[in-house]
């Protein structure tokens, strides 16, 4: 929702700089809605930022708790390999039940921690593009007033 709300944001300060009135061949924009504007984008970006952060400390919770599982699961594999240790005749059984078990607990771990990378990965690369379109359109807004300024240096050197 907050990203729509961002877009609509920049789209409409876009719109307020490149469709305001003309005068004598010239652009007009409303410096007050252009700033209001701005103010607002700079109100929605933390928002997406913070979301962000939230999804990171999420991966590092769900990493936690699959390391948590993954330890659960080699102590109660641990317990059995002794438990089955305890009889002579499955020794060699316990220790490739137990190993099997270790392998699939590490296994699931790295599988998760690889899913939740890609995930936030993703995550930060839209959040990037959204930043890389609301830079340009401050880029666009602020040549706009550069050079709006530059025309009003050069008619006051022309009255002059």
């Amino acid at each position: 929702m907050k990203k729509n709300h961002l877009l609509i944001l920049l789209e409409r300060l876009e719109e307020v700089l490149t469709k305001g009135p003309k005068l004598a061949g010239r652009s007009l924009i409303v410096l007050d809605e252009a700033l209001e504007l701005l103010e607002k984008i700079k109100l929605t970006l933390p928002a997406e930022v913070k979301e962000a952060q939230q999804l990171l400390a999420q991966k590092e919770k769900i990493l936690q708790t699959a390391r948590e599982e993954a330890e659960q699961v080699i102590q109660r594999s641990s317990k059995e390999a002794q438990r089955i240790l305890s009889e002579h005749h499955l020794t060699r059984l316990a220790e490739e039940k137990a190993n099997a078990i270790k392998e699939q607990a590490y296994s699931v771990a790295r599988q998760a921690e690889k899913e939740l990378a890609l995930y936030a990965q993703e995550v930060l690369g839209k959040l990037e593009e959204n930043l890389i379109e609301a830079l340009k359109v401050v880029h666009r807004a602020k040549d706009s007033y550069a050079e709006l300024e530059r025309e009003e240096g050069e008619r006051r050197e022309e009255h002059d």
